[in-house]
Parts: structure tokens; C-alpha cells; sequence
């Protein structure tokens, strides 16, 4: 039986409707290449069955239904062929286009059934009068460079290369929409008839209110703004070597720290050597100073002790801040002789403090 399809053109159903014998025999032979099993070929049978039906009948937006969940249980023109014409007749022109071209330009067995056949021209008919139709949208998007946007149609995600060329979409209605971190969405509706071309041009705008956008920097090092320093010299690498500027500058820190000790423990035994002096004149035997006395012995101990913490911190950062200074790390690409070794030892009493070594 011939009737007018989606498109127009005459279809002849014989896939699935001719006979039984004639559709096991047109499924047995891409049988053996696609290694189906019984199961999903008996399926698929069914569903394309009722989907070249209901195309039939003129229900398409059910057709598609059917003869999708046939097709990917088991490939076959009979039901890709429908498939096609269906899509294009409910407007997915691109899609049911490329179902058609699939179908006209795939390679039948030396005894293709008679059903591959007339499915196969049926499909390079139809594609005559729907090329044609498609529409093309062309993208152009204004960005500062080295973003990353994000563009979509319709809420499909469109890549980047598609930007700037005439991409086949459907005849109708279409939302364009662009956006990337630290910018305000940018979105557009066009409408394209059949055949029509169009261009949607978009701008990403900075957003105010948003961290700024991470930008791409292909001439930066890897290591850049970091506080590591790769070495480049022939034969050689130096990964995590801290630059001599660092070093020097943890030695002035330390002897910054030093030297304040120093100070507190030099002021701080200059009041505990003043205290002893008074207490040595009022208490004229050992453990027998007059009562009144007890607040200068206690003010004293409390001085020698600070005396004591503060040349011990003057002690112990002076000399950690001589011992940068002396074994810090030349830059590797500056001239000039090593570094000179040598060893220190700081020493500190109440009366004195100070350093002894070597060179």
C-alpha cells in the first residue's frame, strides 16, 4: 500500500508490513554483523512495527517514540528511514536530515532484502525536499580575550569552534544565550524561517557584583606569582630554592630580635645589680634584712630574671641572624666566590654577652 508520508513523498511500508517472512529475512541479514540478540531484534521488530504505524496514521510525535527505542536495540534503513521523515515533518529538520542522509549513504550487502532497498531511495527522495529547509545561525560573541564562555541554543551546549560559522539549525524560534565567570549572561531570541541564515551577535559585559573572571595567560611560567623558583640553566634545576633576598631578610629579622633582647636583658640587670647594691647596705647579715626590704627583693629576683630570658632571646637571635647572613644562598646566575663558612657559639651572663667562633 502507498501512501502520502510526512513529507509528502509516496512511502511504501513494506519494512514491517509486507510479511513476516520478508521481514525476518530483511532483519537476518544485518543480523549477522550487528550480533543482535533474539530478544532485542524480536523488539525491535515490534516497536518499528507500531512506530511505521502510527506514521502511517499521521502521528509522528508518537512514531519518533517507537522508532527510536527500534533503532537502538537494532539498526535497520526500515527503521531509520521512518524515523527521518518523522523528525523533519515535526520540524527537527537537522536531526531527521542526518537520519536520512545515514540511511541513503550506507552500504548495503551484495543481496540487500528488497525492503533495504526501497527504504534507501525512499530516504534520498525525501532528502531532495528537506535540505533545503535548513536554516543556518551563524554566533558572534564580543569578550575580552582569554575567557572561557559558556554558549548554548535552546539549552544545548554549543562548542566554542561553532563560534563565528554558519551552523545548520532548525527553521523557528531559537534562544542564544553566553556566559562566563565574572560576567552578566548575555541572551538573545532569533527567528529563522526555512532556508533562512541570520547572525546572533552577543557581549559579555563585566559584572560588577562578581569576583573577578579567571583569564587564561599561556605566556605565564607554571611557577609564576608563586614563591618558587624553577631553574632553567643547562644541566642543572633548581626546584624550591629560596632566593638569597629571603634569606637576608629573615637574618635582619633575627637580628632586629636580638638586639631587642639584648637591650631588655642589659636595662633589666642594670635594675637588678642597683637592687642588690641597696639591699647589700640595709641588710647587714645574710637572711637578715629588715622587713621594708621585701618589696626591693622581690623587684630584684623579678629583674634578674627578665635580665636573664632577654640576653638569652638577644643571644640566640643575633647569632641565628649572623648565621643567615653568613650561609645564605647566592642567586645561582650571579657571579662572585662562594659563600664563606665558618662556625659561631653565643655566650651571655648578668654581666656580659656576646659571640666566640671561627672564619
Amino acid at each position: 500500500m502507498r501512501r502520502h508520508g510526512p513529507l509528502g513523498v509516496r512511502w511504501r511500508f513494506t519494512g514491517f508490513g509486507l510479511s513476516a517472512v520478508a521481514l525476518a529475512a530483511s532483519i537476518d541479514a544485518s543480523a549477522q554483523e550487528q550480533n543482535a540478540s533474539a530478544a532485542d531484534i524480536a523488539l525491535a521488530r515490534s516497536l518499528g512495527a507500531e512506530g511505521v504505524q502510527l506514521a502511517e496514521d499521521g502521528n509522528c510525535a508518537a512514531a519518533i517514540n517507537r522508532l527510536q527505542r527500534a533503532e537502538a536495540l537494532y539498526h535497520a534503513p526500515t527503521i531509520m528511514e521512518p524515523l527521518g521523515e518523522c523528525q523533519v515533518a515535526l520540524g527537527k529538520v537537522v536531526a531527521g536530515t542526518e537520519n536520512l542522509q545515514r540511511v541513503a549513504r550506507e552500504p548495503l550487502p551484495a543481496r540487500p532484502p528488497r525492503a533495504f532497498v526501497e527504504a534507501q531511495a525512499r530516504a534520498r527522495k525525501a532528502l531532495e525536499w528537506a535540505l533545503p529547509k535548513i536554516a543556518r545561525l551563524k554566533i558572534h560573541l564580543d569578550m575580552p580575550a582569554g575567557v572561557r564562555p559558556t554558549v548554548k541554543v535552546d539549552g544545548e551546549l554549543i562548542p566554542l569552534a561553532a563560534l563565528d560559522a554558519d551552523r545548520p539549525v532548525d527553521p523557528g524560534v531559537h534562544k542564544v544565550e553566553a556566559s562566563a565567570a565574572g560576567y552578566r549572561t548575555a541572551s538573545r531570541d532569533i527567528t529563522l524561517g526555512e532556508s533562512a541564515s541570520a547572525t546572533a551577535s552577543l557581549k559579555l559585559d563585566t559584572d560588577p557584583h562578581a569576583p573577578p573572571p579567571a583569564v587564561e595567560n599561556s605566556g605565564a611560567s607554571p611557577a609564576a606569582g608563586s614563591g618558587m623558583m624553577l631553574g632553567t640553566n643547562t644541566g642543572s634545576s633548581h626546584v624550591g630554592a629560596e632566593p638569597s633576598g629571603s634569606s637576608k631578610t629573615l637574618a635582619y629579622a633575627a637580628l632586629s630580635l636580638g638586639g631587642a633582647g639584648l637591650l631588655v636583658g642589659s636595662v633589666a640587670g642594670v635594675v637588678a645589680i642597683s637592687k642588690k647594691s641597696a639591699l647589700d647596705d640595709q641588710c647587714m647579715q645574710p637572711r637578715a634584712c629588715p622587713p621594708g626590704a621585701q618589696g626591693d627583693i622581690d623587684t630584684m629576683k623579678l629583674a634578674a630574671t627578665v635580665s636573664t630570658v632577654g640576653f638569652a632571646v638577644g643571644a640566640l637571635g643575633a647569632g641565628g641572624g649572623l648565621v643567615l647572613l653568613l650561609t645564605a644562598k647566592r642567586d645561582p646566575t650571579a657571579g662572585g666566590a662562594a659563600p664563606p663558612h665558618g662556625s659561631i657559639r653565643p655566650f651571655a651572663s648578668l654581666a656580659a654577652a656576646g659571640f666566640e667562633g671561627s672564619f
